[in-house]
């Protein structure tokens, strides 16, 4: 592709073969495109998707900070941090759609870098709504545990195998909107964690089933080993 970037339907495509999705359409391919437009003149300018990456994490990390300053400015600030977090997580990799650059140590580090921010967010919750660290502790062990699933399901399957990725209740947008709705109206800071508990571990243990129920089938349908 040249440096001027994708079309909208280029990128669409392209987020799809990333994704192991068909492209998307309705809300979700609209909101694909959406990020094109903003991607676009970032990637022209030479910004580097890694950058905007780590700039999405370092914006969830300073929700904490800024929970903990009194009265409503905190939830206040904190919201603000998660969404601006969110929407640099959405960015990075439409950056890179559009830049031509996307790579193996990105799609480790937006990983990675994801699975920190997800900690925050229940942490951050938890201080407004004065839980007790075992919910917040309970929170992230689910939200690490279907984004473990999905990973070993991957690595169980070839290429050829692996088809459309399962998108759960769970997914990572979801924890984004849950904890900014948590911040931004803090008498709901509770009930916000609370749904990273049942959404996100239930879409877990969904996952983990249907993972088994895959797997078993391939299992049975495989010739044995010589």
């Amino acid at each position: 592709m040249s440096g001027s970037g994708r079309t909208g339907d280029e990128h669409v495509r392209e987020w799809a073969e990333l994704h192991a999705t068909e492209p998307p359409g309705g809300f979700v391919g609209g909101w694909v495109r959406a990020s094109a437009a903003v991607a676009r003149p970032l990637a022209q300018a030479g910004v580097s998707p890694n950058a905007v990456t780590v700039a999405a994490l370092v914006a969830a990390l300073l929700a904490l900070p800024a929970v903990l300053v009194g009265g409503w400015p905190g939830p206040a600030l904190g919201c603000v941090a998660v969404t601006v977090s969110g929407l640099l997580d959405a960015l990075d990799g439409a950056v890179a759609v559009q830049a031509g650059r996307t790579t193996k140590v990105g799609y480790l580090l937006d990983s990675a870098l994801d699975r920190i921010a997800d900690a925050a967010f229940p942490v951050a919750l938890a201080v407004v709504a004065g839980a007790p660290p075992a919910l917040p502790v309970t929170a992230t062990a689910a939200c690490w545990y279907l984004e473990y699933v999905r990973a070993r399901m991957n690595l169980a399957l070839t290429p050829e195998e692996r088809g459309r990725q399962v998108i759960t209740p769970g997914e990572r947008p979801t924890r984004i909107v849950l904890t900014a709705v948590g911040l931004g109206l803090p008498f709901l800071a509770g009930a916000a964690l609370w749904g990273h508990v049942v959404v996100v571990g239930g879409s877990a243990l969904f996952l983990l089933a249907h993972a088994v129920r895959r797997l078993s089938r391939l299992d049975r349908t495989r010739p044995p080993a010589a």
